[in-house]
């Protein structure tokens, strides 16, 4: 990463201790490559709720490194669902996540935090490669400019979102190729809203679409099985909880961005 950042407030790097025998039974599950996942990078966009529902699992799985990029605060609201605890609060999330997740490391798991938001790393020319991205943000102009990013560079994106009432989520996965986030919601590429402040929430709905999502990612990176690209999850009734394999639209603004180059 950007060596400007190295004697910064805003950046913490930190590695984890292996503890022996961790792995024992995970290893054990059908197509689970351990070799391959702790020789893996995660990024993460946001630090946030939906990564912290993801992002310690990733971590006791012995993930070889992962990033971490949000230009928040952690405050008090925040530690009902999210991996803070009341001394975190007033630091920069992604450098307090880090601390956290180093006492949880049970790999020699490489660990980056940096307080500023995706489009400032870009503008930074930070390095963002990873074998996975993962869009925890809550916004649809973040989302937008993920997506070309990551597609032009031929890497596959997680994005994880939760609705305002709590209620449900889902997860989407954008692979190398095929359909963009863009082409699941049409009317996404023309938002430039940012959601209302002290909006609902709480761990239940992250926790579970979190489990959706580190499915995921063992998907993206070695042999687990999955048959879909779209998942749903409803807590209030199962009737609408889904799995369904989304094709690519034709006319999409965002995959047209995509494959003009980003």
């Amino acid at each position: 990463m950007k060596p400007i950042f190295s004697d910064s407030p805003n950046f913490i790097l930190a590695e984890g201790k292996p503890a022996a025998g961790a792995f024992d039974r995970q290893v054990l599950v059908s197509g689970f490559d351990q070799e391959r996942y702790s020789g893996s990078t995660l990024l993460f966009i946001g630090a946030g709720g939906l990564t912290s529902a993801i992002a310690p699992a990733a971590t006791r799985k012995g993930i070889g490194t992962e990033k971490f990029l949000d230009p928040d605060r952690v405050e008090p609201s925040n530690l009902s669902r999210q991996f803070f605890t009341a001394s975190d609060i007033g630091q920069y999330k992604p450098v307090a996540l880090v601390r956290n997740l180093e006492a949880v490391c049970t790999a020699q798991t490489r660990l980056y935090g940096y307080a500023i938001s995706f489009q400032q790393a870009l503008a930074e020319g930070l390095n963002l490669s990873c074998d996975v991205a993962l869009c925890c943000v809550d916004n649809n102009p973040s989302r937008n400019a993920v997506s070309p990013y990551f597609r032009a560079r031929g890497i596959p994106v997680v994005f994880v979102a939760v609705s305002s009432d709590s209620d449900h989520g889902y997860v989407f996965i954008q692979d190398r190729q095929g359909p963009c986030i863009g082409c699941l919601f049409p009317d996404m590429a023309t938002d430039q809203r940012h959601p209302c402040p002290d909006t609902p929430a709480i761990s239940d709905i992250l926790q579970a679409v979190g489990a959706l999502a580190i499915y995921a990612i063992d998907t993206l990176l070695m042999g687990r099985r999955r048959d879909w690209n779209y998942r749903t999850i409803f807590l209030r009734s199962g009737q609408f909880d889904g799995a369904s394999t989304i094709g690519q639209r034709r006319g999409c603004p965002l995959c047209a961005h995509n494959d003009a180059g980003y």
